[in-house]
């Protein structure tokens, strides 16, 4: 097979026919190699994230308040609930990121020696998974991405998964693909329960019952629920129009669910990756040139840098001509 590809590589022209889409930096494409093993830390890894939304939840008003232009907020009607919460620029998220860290520390002198000793391995590995969430920016890549726009749940019956996906635009999931990394599908399959709450299939009171109740604001828990000994879980219509209007949107049963029936099964990893780009795809070290074709060139900057873009003077004129179609007024309404 290699020899095939070097091969290829030696003789053959590539014509790509809508480069500006094929080259587009987004894209890449990943083979898994070896056995699906779980994600490092196991149970914790997704415990700690749960930990770390629940922070981001307590700063969210906080947040929205001092960067209401660059914060999209909307509270919860309950407590127990998640709130609307999206940043739209990264300027809010050291502030965020600050918050944070600081419900995390109990003394600030602390050496690195000092806590190396201090905690066993398990610990540490979960303050790794805290430093990747916030050092690496995956919280601030989970929370620039608009749910059901950019991720959500594949609702397919025929898609056996329950993890969040990419999306490509609203509604609309991306054909076979997922998040290569583990702590952002983690982070994102989270937040996609907590907006979207769960269905009826999914809700599934059981021996922690109390505990959700106490979560819950009194006020809004009917009387006839109140105790684990009044459900009656074969009497559908309470099922229906109390237990599911109740819990559905409540973060402690969604953490329960994804806890004990998506994460176990569904967050893997793999130990090894093959991963290529458009770099691979357009590399400068072929020794044949590359050929492709658009009907624009608005994305040109955005090409690997050894690309070069040359417009024929007869095409000049198609970016006038798509800007003229958009503003016809038949367009003005779907």
């Amino acid at each position: 097979m290699l020899t095939v590809q070097r091969w290829l590589k030696k003789y053959v022209r590539d014509v790509l026919d809508e480069s500006d889409e094929i080259l587009h930096v987004k894209y890449h494409l990943i083979y898994s190699v070896g056995g699906q093993q779980q994600v490092d830390g196991g149970a914790k890894r997704w415990k700690t994230i749960q930990t770390i939304l629940e922070l981001v939840k307590k700063h969210a008003v906080n947040i929205s308040k001092c960067f209401y232009v660059n914060v999209c907020y909307k509270p919860s009607e309950r407590e127990s609930t998640f709130p609307q919460f999206r940043l739209q620029s990264y300027e809010p998220f050291p502030l965020l990121y600050k918050l944070i860290i600081l419900s995390f520390i109990l003394e600030a002198h602390s050496s690195v020696e000092y806590l190396v000793h201090k905690f066993p391995r398990l610990d540490l590995q979960l303050f790794l998974i805290i430093r990747d969430l916030l050092s690496s920016e995956v919280l601030l890549v989970a929370f620039t991405n608009r749910y059901r726009v950019n991720y959500g749940v594949n609702p397919s019956s025929s898609f056996n998964r329950l993890m969040a996906v990419p999306f490509r635009a609203k509604d609309v999931v991306t054909d076979r693909t997922g998040f290569s990394h583990p702590d952002v599908a983690l982070v994102l399959t989270q937040l996609s329960y907590y907006y979207s709450g769960l269905n009826e299939e999914e809700t599934d009171p059981a021996s922690i019952y109390d505990q959700w109740i106490l979560y819950e604001d009194e006020k809004y828990i009917p009387k006839s629920i109140k105790q684990w000994n009044e459900v009656n879980l074969k009497d559908y219509q309470q099922q229906f129009d109390y237990l599911f209007p109740t819990f559905r949107h409540s973060m402690l049963v969604i953490n329960y669910f994804l806890d004990y029936f998506v994460f176990p099964r569904e967050a893997k990893q793999f130990p090894h990756k093959l991963v290529a780009s458009v770099g691979n795809l357009s590399s400068s070290l072929r020794s044949e040139i590359i050929t492709g074709f658009s009907g624009t060139n608005d994305t040109q900057l955005l090409l690997p840098i050894h690309i070069r873009q040359y417009d024929l003077p007869e095409l000049q004129k198609t970016n006038a001509i798509v800007l003229n179609n958009l503003l016809k007024s038949e367009n003005e309404n779907y």
